[in-house]
């Protein structure tokens, strides 16, 4: 495939593709930030190999639009928060493969969040790797908890729990005198799922429910487990 085939001239129009098992989704938005287009791609995208991937994204007529800034970003289970001051890249493997083993084909990479002063070490399906190199070899790519704490968590927050919410996943971040103090992901099926975890965080970590705030992202803006976490904890928000 030729990269050129993407046209990234100089214009206002900023582009963010996120990629996850499932699939993977197209935003487009102006210079103001106002979202032009979204779409959701339905297919195993993890399982496909880098030449698949590649002709998949290359047929999106999204990826045609010349973008000033693109992101990519990936949805992934395998993560490690490092603090900044022991993280050493010839040792991301170590960090992330601490309790588990290492399969043979993952590919580690990590970000730096200096701002929080963590490296958010990942693993990344090779074949999804490869294709993103080659589309765009110029581009960091992200993790989704990476890209959350870049353009959603504000430094100056107090304590909160922050919970990103996946279709069947809860990734929890725990914020305590504004720094972070817990990033785990926890599996769901239910509404009842749902709030055991997040009642466990706080019993685990001794949070009040009457200080401490719940702020749900990608909720697709239902408020069914707003109206239910309500029920045991005092402040809870639906957040874009």
């Amino acid at each position: 495939m030729d990269r050129a085939s993407v046209n990234r001239d100089n214009n206002q129009y900023s582009l963010s593709i996120r990629f996850s098992s499932d699939g993977f989704s197209l935003s487009v938005h102006d210079e103001l930030n106002n979202l032009l287009s979204t779409k959701k791609v339905a297919t195993l995208l993890f399982s496909h190999t880098e030449e698949e991937i590649i002709r998949k994204l290359l047929y999106e007529p999204e990826l045609q639009v010349s973008c000033k800034n693109i992101r990519l970003i990936c949805e992934l289970d395998t993560y490690a928060f490092v603090p900044i001051t022991l993280f050493d890249e010839q040792y991301s493997d170590s960090f992330l493969f601490y309790h588990d083993k290492k399969e043979k084909n993952e590919k580690v990479i990590f970000n730096r969040l200096s701002e929080w002063d963590m490296v958010n070490v990942f693993s990344i399906p090779p074949a999804l790797y490869g294709a993103l190199n080659h589309l765009y070899p110029d581009l960091i790519v992200e993790h989704h908890l990476s890209n959350f704490f870049s353009s959603k968590v504000n430094v100056n927050l107090s304590q909160t729990v922050q919970i990103w919410v996946r279709p069947t996943k809860m990734d929890v971040m725990v914020f305590t005198n504004g720094r972070p103090v817990l990033m785990n992901t926890f599996p769901y099926k239910s509404t009842e799922d749902f709030i055991y975890y997040t009642l466990h965080v706080f019993e685990q970590l001794s949070l009040n429910v009457e200080t401490y705030e719940v702020k749900l992202y990608n909720t697709n803006k239902s408020t069914d487990l707003q109206l239910n976490l309500q029920r045991y904890i005092k402040s809870v928000k639906c957040c874009q």
